[in-house]
């Protein structure tokens, strides 16, 4: 399709104003009154069609990185290998503003892009994207979406389809097999042959990524309603052990990943730091057990297996220290509620992680450990009485 005059597909759509971000319109209408061509892109898109509300806007444009800056007072120019601007709305509150893309990028030796900064029109910016429901634009004005690639096909086909040869589009970007399992799972919707068959020879490319950037992808992949699911995907392709070498499917990481998903399902809080430490907590207790043989004391042979379980961790997916330092404490905290010891009930409860410590240890009760059933049990019991009767 590269360099071919293709007549798009314009689809009459209205979606909800419910959906639809306030802030996102604002960033559209000052562009386009400013006279530049300017859509809702993507996942959004996407999203509406399928009656879901969407989650994040993108909005992509003819005007340059400079010429948007220059639109919004709250705003930055951010990126290397392709540059956005995000207009800000508040600390966390952004929307990303994309620049639309030729079809020509720098790329290494090994395949991945470096650089795409070349600027384009919105037939070539299509071609960049990766599936073709990734690939929809919604003119805001008009009310209508356009589709150069099929996607509105693929949408009501619950179909997975990538634009252009999946081997070449994942040797430039390997993220994109994980977004691919991602999306499956999220939107119930299968992936083609072609795509499975290049996951299952290509997933050792994912060890090109930098271990920071797959600390963002890792927090999409599990922190959602589908999260075993997607781990026994990515399980399934031959992925996860380039994300989490050290982590082996059992009873207990089943049931975190239920528990997660049940959690947001409810609205409630949830933390990476919780499900990392599920992740890890075989590979902590193995080497435990090994340190344990030389190192007399528990506790530093406790801290050293921690640490010794993340520094390997992070050399796949970085992780934050404050981070870190929660799945230290949930680990430490364990061999603490286990020994359940009168004098030692008030200062746990007080601890600022104990909730998570006491979960992990539930979740442990009613999977891999169920001995500890009395454990969980009584820490139940102690937070249901008054403060202070167990001083």
């Amino acid at each position: 399709m590269r360099g071919s005059k293709v007549e798009p597909v314009r689809q009459s759509a209205q979606f909800p104003k419910k959906f639809l971000d306030k802030n996102a319109l604002r960033v559209v209408n000052t562009i386009h009154k400013a006279g530049f061509e300017v859509y809702l892109v993507g996942g959004c898109v996407r999203d509406l069609l399928l009656g879901l509300e969407p989650k994040d806007f993108d909005v992509a444009t003819n005007a340059k990185p400079e010429q948007v800056h220059k639109l919004f007072k709250r705003s930055r120019v951010i990126g290397r290998r392709f540059r956005l601007v995000h207009v800000m709305f508040g600390a966390r509150d952004f929307i990303e503003v994309a620049t639309f893309r030729s079809g020509k990028v720098q790329t290494a030796k090994n395949g991945v892009i470096m650089r795409d900064n070349r600027y384009g029109k919105l037939e070539e910016d299509v071609v960049r994207r990766d599936f073709n429901m990734n690939a929809l634009y919604y003119d805001v004005h008009k009310q209508e979406v356009i589709d150069y690639v099929g996607g509105l096909k693929d949408i009501e086909a619950s179909e997975i389809h990538m634009i252009g040869d999946a081997r070449v589009r994942f040797k430039e970007d390997p993220v994109r097999m994980i977004r691919a399992i991602r999306f499956s799972q999220k939107l119930n919707a299968e992936l083609s042959n072609e795509i499975q068959d290049c996951i299952m020879e290509q997933a050792p490319l994912l060890s090109n990524i930098s271990p920071a950037r797959l600390y963002e992808e890792c927090i999409k992949l599990f922190q959602n309603k589908y999260s075993f699911q997607v781990y026994e995907q990515l399980e399934h392709y031959g992925l996860l052990k380039h994300l989490f070498k050290q982590t082996h499917k059992d009873a207990f990481i089943k049931k975190a990943c239920i528990n997660t998903s049940q959690r947001i399902k409810q609205n409630k809080p949830v933390t990476p730091a919780f499900l990392f430490a599920v992740f890890l907590w075989q590979a902590q207790n193995n080497r435990f057990i090994h340190i344990k043989k030389k190192q007399r004391s528990f506790n530093l042979a406790m801290m050293q297996a921690c640490d010794e379980t993340i520094i390997q961790q992070i050399k796949q997916v970085s992780l934050p220290k404050y981070l870190t330092a929660r799945i230290r404490d949930i680990w430490m905290m364990q061999s603490k509620l286990e020994k359940m010891h009168p004098k030692k009930v008030q200062f746990l409860l007080r601890h600022p992680r104990f909730r998570m410590g006491y979960d992990f240890l539930v979740l442990r009760s009613k999977s891999i450990n169920p001995e500890l059933k009395e454990a969980a049990d009584f820490w139940t019991k102690v937070q249901e009485e008054p403060l202070g009767s167990h001083e």
